[in-house]
């Protein structure tokens, strides 16, 4: 019988907890260009798309091993903000950005049409409900309705546990032993503080080379192990698969001083073609099972202790998008210049990059806790990264 919810899997209820923990942990993908975005009509192309996209009107149901993704019927919200102030490089003037979602009432995905210069839309998805490859696939149908086209649709139902290749063993946690690239908290700051850089040019071994680069920046504040996180996109695995569903994995490489691009290049190809997904710990296998309170009690928990020791289960993440094409994005009336995403913020991985590229160069976004890196010192990190590429 087909199925009529999606199960909230393991990983979908640490999202849960970590936005509730750290709200609005969302994908926030930004499309910037020149022209006009009429209101109505956005209503009108979000009702449409979303209705051929039901993965955009999910809300929570249930408890516990019984909890899943149900869809409501109710269309997204679509809301025109003043971003006269705003800069699309960092968060000064967008308080906007940064409200949280209801999963249980909805809506858990929206809309903002952004007035200002240049002209910008934000597609915001909460990080249960979507990823940033099925917040695109939601996006480029809402286009598509705007300019007079039939939206594709896509599925919502799936869960990445319908395509992993995990080992049947299982193993112990890891513990917080991986240094981060950042300094030890203030305290004095909340939220979170990111970064937008755009760079000319060609990179070649771009990901391996920003990995490389991070793991140089933890050792430049303490010693220690470097463990980095590799977001999938587990789509490619059935052909032409299209989902609005959460189906990323990751994937670790603990980074050496002798580590070099060429040889983390050859070490993430292999696990992309070998496929193998890891192993599960006995939290992965019962964290299903754990009510919401208790798993965020859990959760900032690791966090505290994470920012005494500056020792953490991860030292970073980081997603390359690849190249994000402008087309899809623009309409008859609307010219779009540029696509990036925000990185979602949390205290558990505190550095959580995303590269991505188009016609204006590359993107480089980079979100932070605040009590870990104020704005100047988010700046020189960028700013060496970007340094680094061009050596």
């Amino acid at each position: 019988m087909k199925k009529k919810y999606r199960p909230m899997s393991g990983a979908s209820r640490v999202w849960v907890s970590a936005g509730n923990l750290w709200p609005p942990f969302s994908n926030q993908m930004v499309v910037e260009g020149r022209g006009t975005l009429d209101i109505e009509r956005m209503k009108q192309a979000v009702e449409t798309a979303s209705e051929a996209n039901p993965g955009a009107r999910l809300v929570c149901r249930g408890s516990l091993g019984r909890s899943r993704w149900i869809d409501s019927g109710i269309c997204p919200g679509v809301r025109e903000v003043d971003g006269a102030r705003w800069s699309g490089r960092g968060r000064q003037g967008a308080g906007f950005l940064l409200d949280p979602f209801d999963l249980h009432r909805g809506p858990t995905c929206e809309v903002l049409v952004v007035r200002g210069s240049p002209s910008r839309c934000v597609f915001k998805t909460h990080h249960a409900v979507m990823d940033g490859r099925g917040t695109q696939t939601w996006a480029e149908d809402i286009f598509r309705v705007l300019r007079g086209e039939a939206p594709v649709g896509s599925d919502y139902l799936a869960i990445e546990d319908d395509f992993l290749n995990v080992s049947a063993r299982t193993e112990k946690a890891l513990p917080g032993t991986y240094i981060s690239p950042l300094d030890t908290p203030s305290g004095r700051s909340s939220g979170f503080v990111w970064r937008r850089l755009t760079l000319k040019g060609k990179f070649s071994l771009l990901l391996p080379k920003v990995m490389c680069l991070i793991a140089r920046e933890a050792w430049k504040k303490r010693g220690g192990r470097v463990r980095i996180g590799v977001p999938v996109d587990l789509r490619s695995r059935l052909e032409e698969f299209r989902s609005t569903s959460n189906l990323t994995n990751a994937i670790f490489f603990e980074i050496e001083k002798d580590t070099t691009p060429e040889s983390l290049s050859h070490d993430i190809k292999i696990r992309l073609e070998e496929k193998k997904d890891g192993v599960l710990t006995w939290e992965d296998r019962i964290v299903r099972y754990v009510p919401l309170r208790l798993l965020e009690r859990v959760l900032k928990n690791e966090s505290v202790v994470s920012a005494r020791t500056g020792r953490h289960r991860y030292s970073a993440f980081v997603s390359n998008l690849g190249r994000i094409p402008v087309a899809p994005f623009s309409t008859n009336e609307f010219s779009a210049e540029a696509v990036f995403f925000i990185p979602p913020g949390n205290e558990l991985a505190p550095f959580f990059m995303v590269l991505s590229g188009s016609p204006a160069g590359l993107e480089i976004m980079l979100t932070v806790p605040a009590s870990y890196c104020d704005d100047e010192n988010i700046d020189e990190i960028m700013e060496r990264i970007a340094s680094g590429l061009k050596e």
